[in-house]
């Protein structure tokens, strides 16, 4: 055991003599991070300015620390908008708010160093109604808002609403939906004046809703069944909501008598494909707009409860059906339709239909991106945009001022040359000069519409107008130009794809907002907000 210990301790002390010989060749490395530049140390040290909201012209204190032997090399930015420094000194910064500016964060840029700071707030005339009964919203996107009985319909993508959806484990009496179509008073709160039993349930949603004159609705989009019943894209619902029903006969494949009836959609009509918009007419038939191809109807005298037949017609595009669902065949049989995507469309006078895409010829005639079609089904030739046309994105029809509104990719529109991503077009599709987009960097307008009183809203993925940087979401007057007090929220987080004039909860003019919207200002919104605008 003595001579175990004397061999341990030999070896270790030879271990020893041996590193201690190696440590002569061992070259210790460069620090890989020596020469960098220190830390200037400088950093907003309270996460407020003073005050936290601001008009332009007035002057908002920042406390930032670390300035000293710095102060003639500092730039400070507000939204990313440069802003004059009044006075500087080691803890404390003073700007003036400059005349064209956006809400946004603080930031000082010291050479090539940035250091961010708190949010200032912009003044302005518009403002997210707090009083707005609406809290949680929609859980998914809002794509149709329509004024009924002194509330709304909404439609999109939507499974939830105010987190009221409550139908697993529950007694069938007390199960509640809020599938892709949900009716809500002018507050904004759940109202059951008009009841859709399961809606959307089970998937597809509805892109576009309109009434006919009996007070009925249309719901078009992406679906397979509304409460529960078979549909083909379309549906007619009462003013109640339940869906326009007709009890019908049919093969009984058994022999329960029961079987010989069958409770159906009184609307015998659909397509093979999505619906983005569809219109009623003054005698109360359909008119859908999409990229289908064909129309489907339900032959009763050949189906049974479990089995149908359906008969199946050539419709491309653009389609009329009558009151009963079947396919109008005076309207543009064998239409050859659009040789590329719609996008959208709307009808103006005359119930004529104004479509916008990525098209160039519609049944075998030139229109490049846009198209109106007649009420008997023929393309007015007259009706272009003309210049530089990519493709259009959106359009939206004021039938007050009767005015379209068309946002997309073109340039060099209208009798001037100088209208551009952004047009306003009258019913005679002449384009309206005096309204000329300001330039947006490199985003593209989504979505625009023109308000009652001629302001026009867009949408889009611009981050700045005419060199300012601004939200996505923007009000612009008459002739294009944008006004500071209409423009000084932001950000905006999402997308837009209506817009409903209303009022807001003190009477001032105000804005229904619904799309895939996740955040305006600093709050979040489940997909739809009210928009108060003060004159």
């Amino acid at each position: 055991m003595k001579r175990n210990l004397i061999t341990k301790i030999l070896v270790l002390i030879i271990v020893v003599i041996t590193l201690a010989a190696c440590s002569k060749d061992i070259v210790t490395g460069a620090d890989p991070y020596a020469g960098g530049k220190e830390s200037l140390g400088i950093g907003f040290y309270i996460n407020y300015p003073d005050p936290g909201t601001a008009k332009p012209g007035e002057l908002v204190d920042f406390y930032v620390k670390g300035l000293k032997g710095k102060l003639d090399q500092i730039n400070f930015f507000v939204n990313n908008t440069a802003v004059e420094i009044v006075s500087a000194k080691d803890s404390l910064i003073t700007i003036k708010v400059p005349s064209q500016i956006t809400s946004g964060d603080a930031k000082v840029v010291v050479g090539e160093e940035v250091f961010y700071g708190p949010r200032l707030e912009i003044e302005g005339n518009t403002s997210v109604d707090e009083n707005y009964g609406m809290v949680n919203g929609f859980r998914g996107a809002v794509y149709d808002i329509l004024p009924n009985a002194g509330g709304f319909i909404v439609a999109g993508s939507f499974s939830n609403f105010e987190n009221e959806s409550n139908y697993e484990n529950v007694a069938a009496d007390k199960k509640v939906y809020r599938n892709g179509v949900h009716f809500i008073d002018a507050n904004g709160k759940s109202n059951n004046n008009m009841n859709f039993r399961q809606g959307t349930f089970g998937g597809g949603y509805i892109r576009s809703i309109a009434k006919t004159n009996d007070g009925k609705f249309i719901f078009a989009g992406s679906l397979g069944s509304f409460a529960m019943r078979s549909v083909g894209n379309i549906v007619r619902v009462n003013s109640d909501g339940k869906i326009d029903s007709m009890i019908v006969e049919v093969i009984n494949t058994g022999n329960d008598p029961k079987n010989s009836l069958d409770t159906v959609s009184a609307f015998n009509g659909g397509v093979n494909s999505t619906i983005i918009r569809t219109f009623a007419t003054s005698d109360n038939k359909v008119i859908a707009v999409g990229n289908f191809t064909s129309h489907f109807k339900i032959d009763y005298n050949y189906s049974s409860r479990d089995t149908r037949r359906y008969i199946l017609s050539a419709a491309k595009g653009v389609i009329r059906m009558k009151e009963d669902g079947t396919l109008d065949s005076t309207f543009a049989l064998n239409n050859a339709g659009a040789n590329a995507q719609i996008f959208d469309a709307a009808m103006i006078d005359n119930e004529r239909i104004v479509i916008v895409g990525a098209f160039t010829t519609y049944n075998g005639k030139v229109a490049n991106g846009i198209a109106c079609i007649k009420a008997d089904g023929s393309l007015d030739e007259t009706f272009s945009l003309k210049g530089n046309i990519t493709r259009l994105f959106a359009l939206n029809y004021n039938s007050s001022l009767k005015k379209l509104a068309v946002s997309g990719i073109f340039t060099g529109a209208g009798a001037s040359g100088k209208v551009n991503n952004v047009a306003l077009i009258n019913t005679d599709g002449t384009v309206d000069d005096t309204f000329i987009l300001r330039d947006l960097g490199t985003g593209v307008p989504n979505y625009a519409q023109i308000l009652n009183n001629g302001q026009v809203v867009i949408d889009g993925t611009q981050n700045s107008y005419a060199g300012i940087p601004r939200s996505n979401l923007l009000i612009l007057e008459k002739n294009g130009e944008l006004l500071q007090k209409y423009n000084s929220l932001g950000p905006f987080v999402g997308s837009v794809s209506k817009v409903v004039e209303t009022k807001s909860s003190l009477g001032e003019p105000a804005l229904l907002v619904g799309g895939s919207i996740l955040q305006f200002g600093q709050k979040t919104y489940g997909n739809f907000f009210r928009l108060e605008i003060k004159n």
